[in-house]
């Protein structure tokens, strides 16, 4: 069976999509080939075809020759047990080669040519937003936590391989929770609500491919030349009533409204827990004609007095795009309120609150704030609270959120938090400070990173992330105590002591993590004890782990400048020089290469020739 990554190259048709696997990182990995051979061998079925999109996935392609190989396979593989797991299968839609195709648009019909879809529509709605929909409850909180068990399995292992100098703190964590991770890690902490929870959504108005129709749901496919293909959202189990019927009434006015259905671009809707609803209509720049503008806006005010019978308590109209944002509205970056009133939307988290542990010395920096909802759950138990976001709209919901609750310790700054953040700490400076960060999912920059480990005054940090992305790039370089040369870094890490999954969308494969950070000092880390032997990363002399498979060892005394023994040392004090500029790796296999795959050895000049220039590389 051929096994593979590559994506371009993969053209066959017969394909169904298996979930809830063990993530897998190398096409080696064991759990992988003993899966493959399960399907092949025991239950006969005859996949010619395996291949993942990403390392680190849970989910793997299996392709068959023919279409009733396929429907045999799906139908074992629908909702198969394997090592306690429960996998989902479903339909994958062909994969078809890219061509240049030039797309017309008729009236309000859309171009002729459309991908074939061999999926049913519903069924393509419920894979691409609720894929454990058909799961157990209880059994979607098992796989999301040990999801979250095996990403933190790794990211332990990558810290052990890139940071040795915290192996030992790693063991010495292990032993003290009796676990084999160095992290603890909480039970998963379940929704309150399992259907119907979704406080936000986003309909897309495009074309429904099962009637050819303009239809307003959730895209299932890419967009091709500006058109979206969507399916209807009744199937859809996490989404409120209200939203539904919502979706369903701006589909009509869409088809009712005449002229290029393209004007539309979709429907945004937010609910609060006591059941208020906010509409935001956006038109796309492209195909507004902007001397309409006044009569468009009057249409969907008109359309919403006379059809909307839902709890909206305000409603928005939005021109997407710069420059049309710019020449309609009186800021780029907020929407234009038609009807109603400000509804700003407050979520309080229980688990950071828990975690940081604040107060009454305590300030709170929280980063990427958006609205507040995690810096105002902790206003009224520290000193002070200071924000910062990118989007000025998400700033003054904070601050008008932060005067409906009677909380004046905070302060809200809007701006780019790279930009920022410097002023801020300095500011800050002789505070007892705990950061808080729910960062985009890409996570944060280096520089940030650098500029928090370098400001003192922060003791705890709070890192909130969602578990399918987890950045480790950013929690590596939080808890790094040396560089790659293995040169110490100048200030000290942030080490991740407990982290909190919490399932906040269930019948998703996402769920939120919580993670507590603490500093820790970098020359108490180096200090701790190993009964191992290891390379030195302090001031002292580098020790090499070059052993040649050879009878002759070297002494005490000073080598030869012949023979083997002089080729040892002069290989050793060329290493030595190589770990001074950050190139002992390469070195050192080039070394080898010289010495023993070519059978070269060291000359009497040689020798003298690095004895002249040793001077500029001193021994540490």
């Amino acid at each position: 069976m051929n096994v593979s990554k590559n994506l371009s190259t993969d053209k066959l048709r017969y394909k169904i999509k298996v979930s809830g696997l063990p993530r897998f990182y190398s096409l080696l990995d064991p759990l992988l080939q003993e899966f493959l051979k399960m399907i092949n061998e025991e239950l006969k079925l005859n996949c010619i075809h395996a291949r993942y999109s990403k390392k680190g996935n849970a989910w793997l392609y299996l392709t068959f020759p023919t279409e009733f190989e396929q429907a045999n396979a799906l139908k074992l593989l629908k909702k198969y047990n394997w090592k306690g797991r429960s996998l989902i299968s479903t339909l994958v839609t062909a994969d078809t080669p890219k061509t240049n195709t030039n797309l017309t648009y008729i009236e309000s019909n859309h171009a002729t040519k459309k991908p074939k879809l061999d999926i049913p529509l519903s069924e393509q709605v419920l894979m691409s937003t609720i894929p454990y929909h058909s799961i157990e409850y209880e059994e979607q909180l098992r796989k999301k936590s040990e999801e979250a068990r095996i990403l933190f399995q790794r990211f332990g292992t990558i810290i052990q391989r890139k940071q040795p100098p915290l192996a030992e703190w790693c063991a010495m964590r292990k032993r003290q929770l009796n676990s084999d991770l160095a992290f603890e890690l909480s039970p998963i902490i379940q929704s309150k609500k399992i259907d119907r929870y979704r406080n936000k959504c986003e309909w897309s108005v495009g074309i429904n491919p099962e009637n050819d129709s303009v239809a307003v749901g959730l895209r299932v496919k890419d967009s091709m030349d500006g058109i979206h293909y969507v399916g209807p959202p009744d199937c859809l189990r996490n989404l409120p009533i209200p939203m539904i019927t919502l979706a369903k009434k701006f589909e009509n006015f869409v088809k009712n409204y005449g002229g290029d259905w393209r004007l539309w671009r979709n429907m945004i809707i937010r609910m609060n827990e006591a059941g208020e609803v906010m509409v935001s209509i956006v038109v796309n720049q492209l195909v507004l004609d902007f001397e309409k503008l006044p009569s468009i806006k009057c249409s969907i005010s008109k359309w919403f007095k006379e059809n909307i019978t839902e709890n909206v308590v305000s409603l928005y109209f939005q021109v997407y795009g710069e420059k049309a944002l710019a020449d309609c509205i009186s800021t780029p970056n907020e929407a234009e309120l038609l009807w109603g009133q400000n509804l700003g939307a407050e979520e309080l988290c229980k688990v950071v609150a828990d975690l940081a542990d604040v107060n009454e010395n305590t300030t709170v920096l929280d980063l990427f704030c958006g609205s507040g909802c995690l810096a105002l759950t902790l206003a009224k138990k520290c000193k002070q609270v200071v924000g910062i976001e990118l989007i000025k709209a998400n700033i003054l919901d904070a601050k008008r959120n932060a005067e409906i609750n009677g909380i004046n310790n905070c302060e809200f700054i809007a701006g780019r938090t790279e930009d920022i953040l410097d002023s801020v700490l300095e500011k800050l400076k002789g505070c007892n400070v705990t950061v808080i960060m729910d960062p985009p999912l890409t996570g944060v920059s280096p520089g940030l990173v650098r500029t928090l480990r370098k400001f003192e005054e922060a003791i705890n940090l709070i890192y909130v992330c969602s578990n399918h992305k987890l950045p480790l790039k950013n929690l590596l370089d939080f808890s790094s105590v040396v560089r790659y040369w293995q040169k110490p870094i100048d200030s000290d890490p942030f080490l991740p002591l407990r982290i909190v999954p919490i399932d906040m969308c269930p019948h998703t494969l996402r769920s939120e993590l919580v993670l507590h950070f603490k500093r820790f000092s970098i020359d108490e880390i180096l200090s701790i004890k190993t009964d191992r032997p290891s390379r030195v990363y302090s001031h002292r002399k580098f020790k090499t782990k070059f052993h040649p498979r050879t009878s002759e060892t070297t002494s005490n005394s000073q080598p030869s400048t012949s023979g083997v023994g002089g080729l040892l040392s002069y290989l050793k004090k060329i290493e030595e020089r190589a770990f001074q500029e950050g190139l002992a790796k390469g070195l050192e296999r080039k070394a080898f290469q010289i010495g023993y795959s070519r059978g070269l050895q060291s000359t009497d000049s040689d020798n003298n020739t690095f004895n002249k220039n040793s001077h500029i590389y001193p021994d540490q």
